[in-house]
């Protein structure tokens, strides 16, 4: 039949996509790779919960894919790389300018900002000369310590500080004993635990200044992955609210205790400016 004839050149010249139905959830790869949680960074184990929860809030009846660790001694420059080369679909980071543009964002601040205090880890011998310290100006005269590709890094030099770096986590209580530098910016849980790690190394905490900053800490997807961000991005605004967000959060001790010592904090904050992409982002700030 002429007609059906034609019909049937009409649709084998169409592109396949066209043709067969759309199936739901077929953006969604089956497996999903991300670093090492225990290798990565802190809190590994709560960014892996907080991912499980945005993924079964959207799931629509279908299975949440399988996750696949990426191994645990690759360092975090090459896990970025890999995120960008399409070899990793998601890490979870601190914002800057740099890393947004290599990757999608996915903006919900998953620390609640629990990460805006810093204290100060310092030599127990210079604490008569930094008690007096009461100003950001009066805090630049003296160095600030961190990591290479930290992101406070970038936050500390876009804020008239001088900073000397280290892409080894280690030697920079190393550098800190040997006079390279004056203090090292920490969060709470991290302070605690290095003044007891690093005891022999005669550190101490300036006590009653803290530096606050905003540094959200996001999912980031590889770029041609933009359905998966927006599934992420979706999942956790409902995780958030249905309140099962919070109670995941509020679940992890070390969590807990930070969001009430930076709601409770009674110490001077010293504020500092935001980097560029973190405050045009602070609609996402919880």
């Amino acid at each position: 039949m002429p007609h059906l004839s034609r019909l049937r050149r009409q649709l084998l010249s169409l592109p396949l996509a066209a043709v067969l139905p759309v199936a739901r959830g077929a953006a969604m790869p089956q497996t999903l790779r991300l670093p090492d949680p225990s290798a990565y960074s802190a809190h590994g184990g709560f960014y892996i919960e907080a991912l499980k929860l945005a993924l079964s809030k959207t799931a629509d009846r279908e299975p949440v894919p399988a996750l696949v660790h990426a191994s645990p001694d690759l360092p975090r420059p090459r896990l970025r790389q890999m995120l960008q080369d399409g070899q990793l679909d998601i890490i979870w980071s601190t914002t800057t300018p740099e890393r947004e543009a290599q990757a999608l964002p996915v903006r919900f601040n998953l620390l609640k900002g629990t990460n805006e205090l810093r204290f100060l880890l310092v030599r127990t011998a210079d604490l008569p000369a930094l008690r007096s310290v009461r100003s950001l100006e009066a805090l630049r005269h003296f160095r600030a310590g961190a990591g290479t590709y930290w992101s406070d890094t970038q936050i500390l030099q876009a804020n008239g500080f001088a900073v000397e770096t280290t892409p080894k986590f280690d030697l920079l209580f190393r550098m800190l004993k040997a006079g390279r530098f004056d203090f090292i910016p920490r969060t709470r849980d991290e302070i605690d635990a290095e003044l007891i790690q690093h005891a022999e190394l005669g550190f101490a905490e300036l006590p009653g200044v803290a530096l606050q900053y905003k540094q959200p800490l996001y999912f980031f997807v590889a770029r041609d992955k933009p359905q998966l961000a927006e599934r992420l991005l979706r999942g956790l605004n409902l995780a958030a609210a249905d309140g099962s967000f919070d109670a995941l959060f509020m679940a992890q001790p070390e969590l807990r205790s930070a969001w009430a010592q930076l709601r409770g904090y009674t110490g001077l904050r010293l504020q500092l400016k935001a980097l560029e992409a973190e405050a045009a982002a602070s609609a996402a700030s919880r």
